[in-house]
């Protein structure tokens, strides 16, 4: 799988406003690109979906497309981020007008590059509340589909349906069934936004030039456009997958949606308190074996359908869950790792309390991966 990050815009009306703003509050941000602000938790917008996807084990390559007025910014904030430099693609494009168009600026890479293999592309540019989801669930469930992926989430309210792809997908194969890009009111009643964040089978990726032969404009040329061609007229099979987050950012935004969005997702990730969760839990009896083992070994345990007790769970302000450094070694970046690795080597049956955790972990993992829902890489 190979990763691109789309970063092509030209003066963004956010980059122009920066510029004409008159306060000086943002004077030190006057030609940076969007891409380049500062996101959610200090970092750069685009600094966050590096990270995300700097993962060698997930992508062979990762190459990032820009144009030729802001190549430099970008190559100088590869070189300071240990991104290759030689994987910043230049489309040559230097003012809005002569701007190829998100498809032509894909295709270019994957051409330029002669790259064969499938590909995930990202908008490099756009604000993603969840920090910490997790996209080796992403690639999971792409591979577990028979066709193209588009990920998508529930608009927030107040996000108009006309801002944005929507997508109607059936609840029960995940396949989308019809795209809509920017709808007029009226034409459908989902509230599930697409944003730039795909896979692509390397089979299908001959699909953009047949595309772009049919589109001479570059305002025509938007990745909306070219999903919404391919299901709705070429019925390519195409899978949707929510992810549990909002994305904001997107398109020609100005400074004070900016502010707005950046304001609103911090909150939400310093202030994220859990709700108590009210549950039975029933008896379990161990009639052979370790029944704390997550029953994958010599065990015969029952559970007491008519006996429980009723559990409050709370977060705790106080209580903190360290790893000792001798008899818990192992930390996993996410719950993808952990389901691999305990599949793959079992479980550590040392301790009663990780083995519990990771037992719950895979049954989670495995869940969410069979219906499309993604998941944090870490729970709050």
């Amino acid at each position: 799988m190979i990763c691109i990050l789309l970063v092509a815009g030209h003066d963004t009306v956010l980059e122009t406003q920066i510029k004409n703003d008159l306060t000086g509050q943002y004077s030190h941000l006057t030609g940076v690109p969007k891409a380049l602000l500062p996101g959610v938790g200090g970092k750069k917008i685009l600094d966050f979906w590096w990270g995300t996807v700097n993962m060698r084990q997930l992508f062979s390559e990762v190459y990032l497309v820009t144009n030729a007025d802001k190549y430099k910014h970008y190559e100088r904030w590869a070189t300071a981020n240990d991104f290759p430099s030689e994987n910043v693609v230049n489309d040559g494009s230097t003012t809005l007008e002569g701007r190829l168009g998100a498809v032509a600026d894909l295709d270019l890479a994957i051409r330029s590059r002669r790259l064969d293999d499938d590909i995930m592309v990202i908008a490099g540019d756009m604000l993603c509340a969840d920090q910490n989801f997790d996209i080796a669930q992403v690639l999971h469930f792409f591979r577990s589909k028979p066709g193209e992926l588009v990920i998508y989430y529930e608009l927030e309210e107040g996000e108009r349906s006309s801002s944005r792809g929507i997508v109607e997908v059936c609840p029960e194969t995940h396949r989308i069934m019809r795209f809509l890009e920017k709808p007029q009111d009226g034409l459908t009643t989902s509230r599930l936004a697409s944003v730039v964040f795909y896979c692509l089978r390397k089979s299908t990726l001959p699909y953009l030039s047949e595309f772009l032969s049919l589109q001479s404009d570059a305002t025509d040329r938007t990745l909306g456009k070219f999903w919404e061609w391919l299901i709705n007229e070429r019925n390519l099979p195409v899978f949707g997958m929510k992810l549990p987050t909002g994305f904001q950012l997107i398109g020609q935004v100005g400074l004070s949606d900016y502010n707005k969005w950046l304001a609103h997702y911090s909150a939400k990730q310093q202030h994220s308190p859990s709700k108590p969760i009210l549950c039975r839990s029933y008896a379990r009896v161990g009639l052979m074996g370790n029944p704390s083992d997550g029953f994958n070994g010599k065990t015969i345990a029952m559970t007491i359908s008519n006996f429980w007790a009723e559990v409050t769970l709370t977060e705790s302000e106080r209580l903190v869950l360290l790893p000792h450094p001798l008899n818990d070694p192992t930390e996993f970046g996410s719950l993808q790792d952990l389901f691999c690795i305990s599949r793959k080597e079992g479980y550590n049956t040392n301790h009663i309390l990780p083995i519990l955790l990771e037992d719950e972990d895979v049954s989670i993992h495995s869940g969410c991966a069979c219906t499309g829902t993604g998941l944090s890489r870490r729970s709050s």
